[in-house]
């Protein structure tokens, strides 16, 4: 299966006839005007999709001179120089990185090509993983030095990309036996990775983190349950952050290091704290799914955190990192402690549940002011881009880490909101009417936010390589897809989230839809699942709510 580009939207009769269809429904009009039947339009997300490598094989075989059978997939899986093949594609692909098919080698493409072209298991892993989760995403590789980093780097992380490319392609297919090599290849990586974080080499750090995370990556693409997946990621994100630890230990003492005129840690220090508190906001929502307290290691790597960046505009992402653990423990406790409307107990916890808002309410002034964007507008297709608007950020980090406050900002109303249903004594001493349109408010805002930031995480297919260029941040070029697990879940929250437009839930629905189709991500399959749990929950109560009504009124 692969993504064949945007698909005509117009009717058979209009794409027969070679002329503009505009699409109306039911008939278009051209239909209308000839007398005939509008046949209707094609399903776009199947066919962005549909499987045609048959015919793009066939006509590369046409282009480069030869005749031969389709590709098979039983090539052998031997040898570091499988993947190479895949790696020079990446590097030759540099003058137009936003090409989503590598080009055959120089040797090869002057070459009349024999009659039966294969790509044995390692390259067809690693070319999925280049041309899906590595390239055309906001932070891929963009320049010819980004691409040359890139690819000097890449031998010592091979397995792990061969083992994400083969899972995703695995799941699309449904080939076990592909599945099979996959974990294989997974498995190699976790011992390679091990040995290159025992050797604790300076100059392998960024080898060892990307190694770790994309390990994490390889859980979300092949896990079957959201819990379990974030689980067993969230055990390699806990392994990058200790590697990062490794090489910024903390001072022998607690005053603030003369390495800077004005008395704050080092640039490399707090670009190194930077680093760590981005990995932490990636954990918060594996705690989250799985219920599970974040431990003492967590708040201290966070004050080590705050030490190295305390003299920088975006500490402020400390403080936030602080407010969404202290959220998990407050949920934590709202979830699993019996409470009684009208006690003290309850209002204390409404309290502080309102204590925290005002906390993150705070943070957003800050924010705009370390990690600042701008809204646009503009005519895109609706499907890529929510109500036609987007977000410009300076920096792929900031634009992930406003995603991490609206998310948070999310639940925190959203539980106030909850509890004006539970505890309506303990509710109203505290929450008033105004309040409490301004919860719904919030929650609509941060909402909206999060989908309209979309473009600035994932590239939906349907947009051109132009299109996307007005979207882009700055970022180191090389994380790829590391970035998008988290986002589908502040998708997932934002169409789910309380009171707000059926609109929301259909678009995020689709986000999570189509990612699966075009990377093969479980996660993003897993989630759309809870989403369609949950529409039908509501819907459920919407439906028996109505019969109570119409009860009443006989």
């Amino acid at each position: 299966m692969v993504y064949c580009g945007k698909a005509s939207q117009g009717c058979q009769n209009c794409r027969t006839r070679r002329i503009k269809c505009d699409k109306k429904r039911p008939e278009c009009s051209q239909c209308i005007r000839v007398g005939k039947k509008c046949p209707g339009y094609r399903d776009q997300l199947s066919l962005m999709f549909r499987d045609e490598s048959s015919k793009v094989i066939q006509k590369a075989h046409a282009q480069w001179g030869s005749s031969g059978s389709p590709i098979d997939g039983s090539g052998s899986t031997a040898g570091s120089s499988s993947s190479a093949w895949a790696i020079e594609s990446l590097s030759g692909s540099s003058d137009s990185p936003s090409s989503s098919s590598p080009s055959p080698p120089q040797d090869i493409a002057s070459a009349r090509l024999p009659k039966k072209v294969n790509l044995n298991l390692e390259q067809q892993g690693m070319q999925f993983y280049i041309n899906r989760y590595l390239m055309n995403h906001p932070d891929s590789p963009r320049t010819h030095d980004q691409v040359a980093t890139y690819c000097a780097e890449v031998g010592t992380t091979q397995n792990v990309m061969i083992a994400v490319g083969l899972a995703g392609l695995s799941n699309l297919q449904g080939d076990k036996n592909l599945n099979m090599v996959a974990r294989s290849q997974y498995v190699a990586a976790l011992k390679h990775t091990g040995q290159l974080i025992a050797a604790n080499d300076p100059s392998s750090l960024v080898a060892r983190v990307r190694g770790v995370v994309a390990l994490a990556l390889f859980e979300v693409v092949q896990g079957k349950g959201p819990r379990s997946t974030v689980g067993s990621a969230n055990t390699h994100i806990n392994g990058a952050v200790a590697v990062l630890r490794s090489v910024l230990p903390l001072p022998p003492t607690a005053t603030p290091s003369p390495a800077t005129p004005g008395g704050g840690p080092a640039p490399n220090l707090t670009k190194g704290g930077y680093a760590i508190v981005m990995l932490l906001f990636s954990m918060l929502i594996p705690y989250q799914m799985t219920d599970t307290p974040l431990p003492p290691a967590f708040f201290d790597t966070l004050k080590f955190c705050r030490f190295l960046m305390h003299s920088s505009s975006e500490s402020c992402a400390c403080d936030h990192v602080f407010a969404s653990a202290r959220l998990l423990q407050l949920s934590a406790i709202a979830e699993h402690t019996v409470f009684t409307d009208g006690r003290t107990a309850t209002d204390d916890l409404v309290q502080q549940f309102l204590s925290l808002e005002d906390t993150f309410d705070a943070l957003e002034g800050p924010h705009l002011k370390a990690f600042p964007f701008t809204e646009k507008q503009g005519d895109c297709p609706p499907e890529a881009v929510f109500r036609g608007k987007w977000h410009v950020y300076e920096m792929i980090w900031g634009a992930r880490i406003w995603n991490h406050y609206r998310w948070a900002r999310i639940l925190v109303n959203q539980r106030l909101v909850k509890f004006i249903t539970e505890y309506p004594i303990s509710s109203s001493k505290t929450i008033s009417a105004i309040r409490r349109a301004k919860c719904y408010a919030t929650i609509d805002r941060m909402a909206q936010d999060i989908l309209i930031s979309t473009p600035s995480h994932w590239h939906h297919p349907m947009l051109s390589p132009q299109d996307t260029l007005k979207f882009e941040s700055n970022g180191p070029g090389s994380s790829g897809a590391v970035g998008l697990p988290s986002h589908l879940w502040h998708v997932m929250i934002a169409g789910c989230a309380p009171n707000v437009p059926l609109e929301y839930w259909n678009w995020a629905h689709n986000v999570l839809l189509v990612v699966w189709k075009q990377l093969g991500m479980q996660h993003a399959l897993a989630l759309a699942e809870i989403m369609e749990e949950h529409r039908a929950k509501l819907d459920k109560e919407a439906t028996k709510q109505k019969f109570k009504l119409e009860f009443e009124d006989e």
